[in-house]
C-alpha cells in the first residue's frame, strides 16, 4: 500500500510542477527524477519531434544513454538530434505510428529488438518500454524507459508512467502556447490541490464512493459540463455509477448501453461536438466527450461528460484524460487497501491457529525414564505449517508419538493436523502397537482425505523405555537417522523401518511395523523433507549428507544447545527469515 500512496503523491507533485511552470525544458529532468523515485526503470529518455518532422527525433533528457552525446552533437534545436528512421528499433516506430504503449520485456528474445541487442549489452539494460507523447491527437514525441535484469514493471507502474507522460504532453503544450493555456493552468492548479485532498481521504477512510464522486464533480466543473458520470464495471460490482448531474433522473439512463458503445470505439478517448450520436435520459446529446478507464488492456469503465450549450476543446479533453488516470490509480489503491484488509484478517486468524499449533506441539516435549529426552525443532514456512508432531504417554514405560507431513500449508493443513491429533490421541488409548494405530488412522481419515484431495506422509512410533525398543510404522515417510554410542550410523533401511504409501492414498492397505533396539543408540532423529530440501542462493540443497554431518558433530549436545546449533547451521546455509517448506526435526536422545 505504501507504494500506491507514493505513486499517487508523486503524480500530484508532478502535476503541480507542470501547472506552475511555463517552460517544459526547465522541469523535464525534475519530472523524470520524480517519476523514477517510485518505479523501477533505471533510466528514462524523452524524445521530441519538432514541426511534425518525423525524420529526426531530439533527445531532450539529460539522463540518457552514455554514448549518445558523443555520437550526435546538439544543434540549434533543444536536444540531441538523431535520425529517427535509422537510430531507433522497429517497435518504437510502431509505438509512434499506432499511438500505443509497447513493452519489450526481454530485448535479447524479442525479434522486434534484434537491432538493439548490441546497444543493450553495452549499456546494461534488458527491457524497454515506449510511451508516445500525444497532443491534439498528434504524436509530438515519445518517452522510453530502460530496465535492467533486476527491474520490473507492474500494471500500476505502467498506468502511473502513462499519467506522467500525459502531464509531459501538457507541459509541452504550455511551453509552446502560453496564451492559449493560461486559463487551463489556472483550472488545473485548483484541480491538483483538490485531487491531492481527495486522494489523502481515500487512503485514510477507504471510501471509494467519495473519491469517485469528488473526481466526477471536478470533471463536471472544470469542463463546464451539464453532467458528468463515471461508469465502473469493476471493484466487485457491476455497472456502479458515480454521477454529477443537475436536474435529470439517473434511473432512466442506460449506463450499460453507454459503456458497451464506448468500448467499441478505437480511441482511448475523444470529444464530439454537434454529433447527436449518444442519448442520455432519452435526450439526444449534442456535445460529449469520454475517456476509457483501463488497467493495461482491461476496460474498467469510462468517464463521460456532456452538454447541449457549448462544444468541447482540447483543453477540456486534456483535463478529462488527467482525471481518468487519477481514477484508475485510485481504483488500484482502493483494491489494494481492500486486499490488505482481507490479508490482515486472515493473518490474524492464522496467528491464532499458529499459537494453537505451538501449544499442541509444546506438550510433546518430555523426559522419559532411563534418561531419555524427546524434543523437537519446528519452523513453519508460512504462519501455519503442514508438518506436525505429537507425543502421548501410554503408561509409565511407554510413549507413543506421531510425525506427519501434510500436503500443503495454511488453514487446510491445520484442519488436517487437528483431525490427525484427535484421532491419534483416541487410538493410543485403545491400541497397543504402532501398526494398529497407523491402520486405524488410515481407515478413519481416508474418506475425509479423499474428499479434500490431500494425503500425508506419517510415522507412528512407540518408545518402550523398559525394554529399550522403538516400534515404528511408516506411511511414506523418511526413516529415522540413528547414531549409536560409538558415534556411527545404524542402518535403518527396510530391514529396520519398512516404508509404505502415505495415509489417505488407498483405503484398503495394511501398514506393518518394525522394532528397533535403542539400547546402544545415543540419538534417534526423525525429520520431514523440509530440512533436506531447503536451497541456498546457488540453488544447492542442504541435503541428507550435510544433515547427517551436522548430527554427528552435535548429537552429544543438550537439548537447548542442539537446537541453537541447528538454527545457526540453517541460518548460515540459507540467510533469510522464511524457508520454502516447513522444517521439523524430532530427536530422541539416550544419555
Amino acid at each position: 500500500m505504501e507504494k500506491y500512496r507514493k505513486l499517487m503523491k508523486n503524480l500530484v507533485d508532478i502535476s503541480a510542477m507542470v501547472t506552475q511552470s511555463t517552460n517544459f525544458f526547465a522541469i523535464k529532468d525534475q519530472i523524470v527524477d520524480k517519476m523514477l523515485e517510485v518505479v523501477e526503470p533505471t533510466k528514462a529518455c524523452i524524445n521530441l519531434f519538432y514541426d511534425n518532422d518525423f525524420e529526426h527525433a531530439y533527445l531532450v533528457c539529460s539522463a540518457t544513454l552514455d554514448y549518445i552525446p558523443k555520437v550526435f552533437p546538439p544543434n540549434q534545436k533543444i536536444g540531441t538530434r538523431l535520425n529517427f528512421k535509422k537510430s531507433y528499433p522497429k517497435y518504437i516506430h510502431e509505438a509512434v505510428e499506432q499511438k500505443k504503449i509497447i513493452y519489450i520485456e526481454d530485448i535479447f528474445e524479442n525479434p522486434k529488438a534484434v537491432d538493439e541487442r548490441e546497444l543493450a549489452k553495452m549499456e546494461g539494460y534488458k527491457g524497454r518500454i515506449v510511451f508516445p507523447l500525444i497532443l491534439n491527437y498528434n504524436v509530438i514525441g515519445f518517452m522510453t524507459c530502460f530496465l535492467t535484469e533486476e527491474d520490473s514493471l507492474e500494471e500500476s507502474d505502467i498506468t502511473f508512467i502513462s499519467s506522467v507522460v500525459s502531464l509531459i504532453s501538457l507541459s509541452i503544450e504550455i511551453t509552446f502556447d502560453n496564451e492559449h493555456t493560461k486559463e487551463l493552468i489556472d483550472k488545473l492548479r485548483e484541480s491538483i490541490s483538490n485531487i491531492n485532498e481527495i486522494t489523502t481521504k481515500l487512503h485514510l477512510n477507504n471510501d471509494v464512493n467519495e473519491f469517485m464522486e469528488s473526481l466526477n464533480s471536478q470533471a463536471k466543473k472544470l469542463t463546464k459540463s451539464d453532467e458528468a458520470f463515471i461508469v465502473i464495471d469493476d471493484l466487485n460490482y457491476d455497472y456502479k455509477i458515480f454521477s454529477a448531474m443537475e436536474n435529470r433522473l439517473k434511473k432512466k439512463i442506460d449506463f450499460q448501453k453507454i459503456l458497451l458503445k464506448i468500448d467499441e470505439y478505437n480511441e482511448d478517448g475523444n470529444y464530439i461536438n454537434q454529433a447527436k450520436s449518444i442519448i442520455i435520459d432519452e435526450i439526444e446529446v449534442e456535445n460529449y466527450m469520454y475517456y476509457k478507464l483501463k488497467d493495461g488492456n482491461k476496460l474498467l469503465g469510462c468517464i463521460l461528460c456532456s452538454n447541449n450549450r457549448h462544444g468541447y476543446t482540447e483543453d477540456d479533453f486534456n483535463i478529462l484524460e488527467l482525471i481518468s488516470k487519477q481514477i484508475v490509480l485510485g481504483m488500484q489503491l482502493y483494491k489494494y487497501n481492500q486486499a490488505e484488509t482481507k490479508h490482515k484478517l486472515i493473518a490474524n486468524e492464522l496467528n491464532i491457529l499458529n499459537k494453537q499449533q505451538k501449544l499442541i506441539m509444546n506438550e510433546s516435549e518430555m523426559n522419559l525414564s532411563n534418561d531419555k529426552d524427546l524434543y523437537f525443532y519446528h519452523k513453519p514456512a508460512t504462519v501455519i505449517g503442514g508438518d506436525f508432531y505429537h507425543a502421548q504417554v501410554i503408561n509409565e514405560d511407554k510413549v507413543a508419538y506421531i510425525i506427519a507431513d501434510v500436503m500443503g500449508h495454511g488453514i487446510v493443513s491445520n484442519y488436517i493436523v487437528a483431525m490427525i491429533k484427535g484421532c491419534f490421541k483416541t487410538l493410543c488409548y485403545n491400541y497397543q502397537t504402532a501398526a494398529e494405530i497407523m491402520n486405524k488412522l488410515n481407515q478413519i481419515l481416508y474418506d475425509e482425505f479423499d474428499k479434500m484431495d490431500v494425503f500425508t506422509t506419517c510415522i507412528v512410533g512407540i518408545i518402550d523405555s523398559k525394554s529399550n525398543t522403538l516400534d515404528i510404522s511408516n506411511a511414506g515417510h523418511y526413516c529415522p537417522i540413528i547414531i549409536d554410542n560409538s558415534g556411527k550410523f545404524k542402518c535403518t533401511d527396510d530391514t529396520l523401518c519398512k516404508k509404505n504409501i502415505p495415509l489417505g492414498v488407498l483405503e484398503d492397505i495394511n501398514y506393518e511395523q518394525s522394532t528397533i533396539s535403542i539400547k546402544d543408540s545415543s540419538m534417534i532423529c526423525m525429520y520431514t523433507d523440509g530440512i533436506i530440501e531447503i536451497k541456498n542462493k546457488d540453488k544447492e540443497e542442504f541435503g541428507i549428507e550435510r544433515f547427517e554431518s551436522f548430527l554427528l558433530k552435535n548429537y552429544m549436545l543438550e537439548k537447548d544447545d542442539f537446537i541453537n546449533a541447528l538454527k545457526k547451521e540453517l541460518g548460515e546455509f540459507v540467510p533469510k527469515h522464511n524457508f520454502d517448506d516447513d522444517i521439523l526435526v524430532v530427536c530422541l536422545s539416550n544419555k
